[in-house]
């Protein structure tokens, strides 16, 4: 592994463009001034990097090992790319400033098919990140031949020492916004690579919501200068209000999501809540959620420590429908239906989406809701449910766009 110290400045004008009109998302196209709205590319720092090929294959995921056979029937064994974690300036929902860091995966002995935004799982505890590893099953893809961006978001990598703006909607999509500009002075600068005139947004679990996202970020502030050409999502909670409903009526939840949403919210919206409203059992007691919620320990511990019976964790009043709630409840919920990427846009580029029917981390309601209010608008958007758990669909998920994108 190597290590750069030296930061990198944004070039002469600071901007460029690609060409429009009609392109399939994997071409390779070039810069040429004046044909689209400007991106302002912003600098970046490269903190690390490595050149890699067929055989880092297990290092992006032991699991993938089992599908080595199959996948060096079809994945180019002859491919080299390189792998840089890179940092950037960005903004917190407070609209403070910081550095953001994420991954940026890129051929060097072939041509790029494209480039691919792959949005993270979520990471509870403040190891996680890609400030700490160059290899993440979300860049999978770079070993079919495209250029794959994976931000870290904030709360992991570069910006662990913040607070998770846990699936808040407009910095989601704001912080990715910055990761693609950054890798595209990057790209240009390194490889002389110009960001093609659409890109594809995936991701799963947290990704999946945190694609729509950045779909809508894309979509509703940025139409002249990013294209959105499809959008692959799975296992999200696209849907909060649903999401919160189907887990309480479930009294499962076998990921700790829902309290790590509740304190972000509180920090980012000054809610001032109380929390004996709020929780109860072992995480109220001595005020534990102030230590086992802000990124300590990652989520097998939290499972062993607070179970994944919702009834044992949660205040008795998160069970109660809307509206019958206390009133700490009531100072949260309207940021449910705020951070849900089911409102306030009309998605343009088709959604795929993919979701366990089995699902007790993000209850398939949840997709089931967003394909419901996303057809009355008239979108492009499909659901295929799957037998298994969350974990078993998120690695079908991941077979399945590496297959579709071969």
């Amino acid at each position: 592994m190597n290590t750069i110290l030296t930061k990198k400045k944004n070039s002469g004008s600071g901007y460029f463009c690609t060409l429009p009109g009609v392109i399939i998302i994997f071409a390779f196209v070039c810069c040429t001034p004046n044909t689209l709205d400007k991106i302002a590319y912003i600098d970046y720092s490269i903190t690390a990097w490595e050149n890699a090929n067929f055989s880092s294959l297990n290092k992006f995921d032991q699991m993938m090992e089992s599908f080595e056979d199959i996948l060096s029937i079809f994945l180019d064994k002859n491919l080299t790319f390189r792998v840089s974690s890179i940092t950037y300036p960005t903004l917190d929902p407070n609209g403070d400033a910081l550095l953001a860091s994420g991954l940026v995966y890129h051929p060097i002995n072939k041509k790029s098919k494209g480039v691919i935004l792959f949005l993270p799982m979520a990471h509870l505890d403040r190891m996680g990140g890609t400030s700490e590893q160059l290899y993440v099953a979300e860049g999978i893809l770079a070993l079919l031949g495209y250029t794959v961006i994976i931000p870290d978001l904030i709360g992991s990598g570069a910006s662990k020492d913040r607070m998770v703006p846990f699936l808040m909607v407009e910095n989601t999509g704001r912080v990715t916004y910055d990761m693609y500009r950054a890798s595209g002075q990057y790209l240009w600068d390194q490889f002389g690579f110009s960001l093609p005139s659409e890109s594809t947004i995936m991701g799963y679990s947290l990704g999946g919501s945190a694609a729509l996202a950045t779909q809508k970020y894309f979509e509703t502030l940025h139409s002249n200068t990013v294209k959105v050409r499809e959008v692959y999502a799975g296992g999200g909670p696209y849907d909060l209000i649903a999401s919160f409903e189907a887990s309480a009526n479930s009294g499962i939840s076998e990921y700790p999501a829902i309290p790590h949403m509740i304190l972000a919210f509180d920090h980012y919206y000054n809610l001032e809540l109380q929390y004996d409203k709020i929780f109860s059992g072992d995480l109220l007691k001595d005020d534990n959620y102030k230590t086992w919620l802000h990124g300590e320990y990652d989520s097998d511990i939290l499972k062993n420590l607070l179970g994944t019976d919702l009834f044992s964790y949660m205040h008795i009043d998160f069970f109660k429908p809307f509206g019958s709630q206390n009133a700490e409840f009531e100072k949260f919920y309207p940021h449910l239906k705020e951070n849900s990427v089911t409102e306030g846009w009309h998605p343009k580029a088709p959604i795929y989406l993919f979701h366990s029917r089995n699902d007790h981390i993000v209850p398939v309601a949840a997709a089931r809701s967003a394909v419901k209010k996303f057809r009355k608008m008239g979108a492009n958007i499909s659901l295929t449910e799957y037998p298994g758990d969350h974990y078993t669909v998120g690695y079908l998920y991941f077979v399945r766009t590496m297959i579709k994108h071969l």
